[in-house]
Order: structure tokens, then C-alpha cells, then sequence
């Protein structure tokens, strides 16, 4: 990167090309994050691309580990005063989670995903390790509770919102949002102390 940039440019300029290219790869897919096409639409120059992502293999990973943090992100915004995520919180969270979708692997075919997970080898690799830091992070932010939450099932209902979420289309239209909804409200179900009626 040119010595004219500063640190704040460069991120601006990192989160301006991060953020077209994800929406570039939710209408078209893989092939539609073409280089010349997106640095042309954030009148970037290509080689400022380059001197910030090594190669578009890179670049998607970057764009991975940015929607991860912006879903994070979101989720801080949610808590209340007191820092903590009640029921309700917890539950408009994963609604706006399944409706906005961050998740860059939905948008790949299994061929690009095979690909671009072997060029991230180093990097990232999924693992029960990952899955219990986050549950337990988000464990850590509820209000209040259950006494012991099992985790691995509110995980793997998560995974299960997210795997429909590339399928969507072998499921039946008129009944998705309502699988969704049952799949979130198991999700709060297991996380919180069940509400007395």
C-alpha cells in the first residue's frame, strides 16, 4: 500500500471492497467477485486490491472472517444496559442472523468451497473447540441462563438454520419461515430456563 494511505484509509478502503465484494457474492456467487468488476465498481485502483489481498482466494477468506465479525458485531447491539441478551434480544438476534445471511459458504457451490477451505488450511479450520468458545461466549451474555445450557444442541440447531439457508430451495416455501421460527424458538429454549405460563 502506497506510504499516501493511512492506517484509517486503508481500512476504509479494505471495508469498502469487503463489503461490496460480499454483496457481489450473494447475487451472483463466486464467479460474480470479479476483481476488475468490483474495483471498477468502488473506483478503487485493481493494484490498491492487490496490495492489500494477496489473491481473490484471500480475499474471500478475509471477507469470511469480516461477515463473522460484523455478525458479532450486531450481536453486542442487542444486549441491554446491563450488557446481557434477554430472551427476546436472543431471539430478534437469530431472527435478523437467518434473514441477513453472513454466512459466505451459502453463497458457494460445493466445488468453491472445497477450494477455498484447502487454500485456508492454515488459517481457519472448523472444530468442536471453536463451536464451545462461542457458544460459551454467548453462554456468558444471556440473562439469565439456563442452570447448564446444552450447547452442543443450541449448536447444532444453529448449524441447522445455517445449512437451511444454503439449501433453501429443497425446502417447502410456504412452510420455511415457520421451520425457522421453530428452530430459533428451540434455540432460546435450550439457552434459557423455560418460561413458566
Amino acid at each position: 500500500m502506497p506510504k499516501i494511505f493511512t492506517d484509517e484509509n486503508r481500512d476504509e478502503i479494505r471495508m469498502k471492497l469487503l463489503n461490496k465484494g460480499f454483496k457481489m457474492l450473494k447475487k451472483g456467487g463466486l464467479s460474480a467477485v470479479n476483481i476488475d468488476k468490483l474495483t471498477e465498481e468502488t473506483y478503487i485502483a485493481k493494484g490498491t486490491f492487490y496490495n492489500l489481498f494477496e489473491n481473490k482466494s484471500e480475499f474471500m477468506y478475509h471477507m469470511m472472517i469480516h461477515e463473522r465479525n460484523r455478525a458479532k458485531e450486531k450481536l453486542f447491539s442487542y444486549l441491554n444496559s446491563s450488557g446481557k441478551l434477554t430472551r427476546d434480544s436472543l431471539h430478534d438476534y437469530l431472527k435478523w442472523l437467518s434473514a441477513e445471511n453472513p454466512n459466505v459458504f451459502a453463497f458457494l457451490n460445493d466445488a468453491e468451497k472445497k477450494r477455498l477451505i484447502s487454500s485456508w488450511s492454515d488459517k481457519y479450520i472448523e472444530n468442536e473447540d471453536n463451536d464451545s468458545k462461542t457458544m460459551h461466549m454467548l453462554i456468558s451474555l444471556l440473562e439469565p441462563p439456563a442452570k447448564d445450557p446444552d450447547w452442543k444442541l443450541a449448536c447444532n440447531y444453529m448449524k441447522l438454520i445455517a445449512v437451511s439457508l444454503t439449501t433453501k430451495n429443497i425446502f417447502i416455501k410456504e412452510n420455511y419461515d415457520a421451520m425457522l421460527d421453530s428452530l430459533i424458538g428451540q434455540i432460546v429454549d435450550i439457552l434459557y430456563e423455560k418460561q413458566i405460563t
